[in-house]
């Protein structure tokens, strides 16, 4: 008589086959059929490409091919920067339905923007940068999944006006236009809702004079603002001050009135600050206690009064650039203290006085420019003592005196 239990046991196993959930023979077909789309745009982009190259026909796991990412056995993101494409992006792409990310950047796409992205319905993060993609970006660009939180279309050929409708990308936390050839205007009403931005670049567009947006002033996640070169008109608007939390405010090449706002040097997080090449006027405010910042330049504007002394409790400062400006007095002694100054230029102001002779012992000072002053005395014995200086300009002052002898020991000059 046969074991009860055998009989049970092979009983069972056809009964377990039964109970397989479907997930398991959907997830295969998945699997394959993301396999065959994954093949299919190597054969459309070709194999030229240094990643698709290593992309074999006869290997089934494409989660370890190169560019590709998988979540549990589903393809997630694609990553296929500077590959040489210049077909444009086939609509096999949104067939990865579970697609959250996709980097293009670094190619030849030289198309309209490519609305088929439209039908990947969980992209959230986009990077089309660095093509040649041409045109006006549609009006109807808010039919991008909407759970998409990074946009980065900079660095191409888009023309026009930026539409409004890119305001209703509710979850954008990144939006970067800039360095293409948008003309018109911008729905400055529009990217104010966008409540959740921490990154906005709309800079190098030769769009419509126009003030800074009073409403930029509601992104009060921003930690990253670039602005040059988009033909700003006006003062900066006082409630850029709710922005605490920047760290890159770059204003720079624009026509921005008046003085430099008192509340910019209170910026506590605020490490890179670039104004230059603007019609600002006025003194720098000396009471600053945005301690982090790192680079300062407001060359080339028409700044009067003098070098904030406080600018010498900026211990993170690696360089200063104040030139072009008409400054006056002396440069404040506690600069020479500061331990990663690497690059002053203080050029074409009016400024005298004696050097702070602790310059150049406490960093590695790289570049020291102070040509076209009134500066009188020696120059700093230790200007090259930690032997990095690549560049002294010095002409046009009143400096009297024997070369430094660490002059002779700097290795790079």
């Amino acid at each position: 008589m046969p074991n009860n239990c055998y009989i049970s046991f092979f009983l069972f196993i056809p009964l377990l086959l039964s109970l397989q959930p479907k997930s398991y023979a959907q997830s295969t077909k998945q699997s394959d059929g993301e396999h065959q789309i994954l093949l299919g745009l190597k054969k459309h982009w070709g194999r030229s490409s240094p990643a698709l190259s290593r992309w074999n026909s006869t290997s089934a796991a494409h989660c370890n091919w190169g560019g590709v990412t998988c979540t549990n056995g589903a393809v997630t993101g694609i990553s296929l920067a500077n590959q040489f494409f210049v077909k444009p992006i086939p609509p096999s792409l949104c067939l990865l339905k579970d697609l959250t990310s996709l980097d293009l950047s670094y190619n030849n796409f030289s198309t309209s923007f490519p609305i088929t992205l439209y039908n990947c319905s969980k992209l959230n993060y986009l990077d089309l940068s660095n093509n040649l993609f041409v045109g006006k970006l549609p009006d109807d660009i808010n039919s991008l999944s909407l759970q998409i939180e990074h946009l980065n279309l900079s660095t191409n050929r888009f023309w026009g006006r930026i539409p409004p409708s890119i305001g209703l990308l509710p979850r954008l936390k990144s939006l970067l236009l800039d360095t293409n050839g948008f003309d018109g205007s911008y729905p400055a009403e529009g990217i104010s809702n966008l409540s959740n931005l921490k990154v906005l670049t709309l800079a190098f567009n030769p769009l419509i004079p126009a003030p800074v947006p009073e409403g930029f002033g509601k992104l009060t996640h921003l930690i990253y603002l670039w602005l040059d070169n988009m033909n700003i008109i006006g003062e900066i608007p006082e409630n850029l001050s709710n922005l605490s939390d920047l760290q890159l405010l770059s204003l720079a090449g624009n026509k921005i009135q008046g003085t430099i706002p008192n509340w910019i040097w209170q910026l506590k997080k605020l490490r890179y600050l670039y104004l230059y090449d603007n019609n600002f006027t006025g003194a720098i405010a000396d009471n600053i206690t945005a301690l982090d910042l790192a680079e300062i330049d407001l060359s080339s504007n028409k700044l009067t009064g003098t070098i904030p002394g406080d600018f010498g409790k900026l211990t993170n400062l690696t360089f200063l650039f104040l030139y072009a400006n008409e400054v006056c007095g002396s440069i404040p002694l506690n600069i020479g203290l500061l331990p990663n100054l690497k690059d002053i230029r203080l050029f074409n102001n009016n400024l005298s006085g004696s050097l702070p002779p602790e310059l150049g012992k406490h960093s590695l000072l790289v570049n020291f420019e102070i040509a076209n002053n009134n500066f009188s005395g020696e120059l700093p014995e230790g200007l090259c003592s930690n032997r990095e200086l690549l560049d002294i300009v010095v002409f046009n002052n009143s400096l009297s005196g024997k070369l430094p002898e660490s002059l002779d020991g700097c290795n790079k000059f």
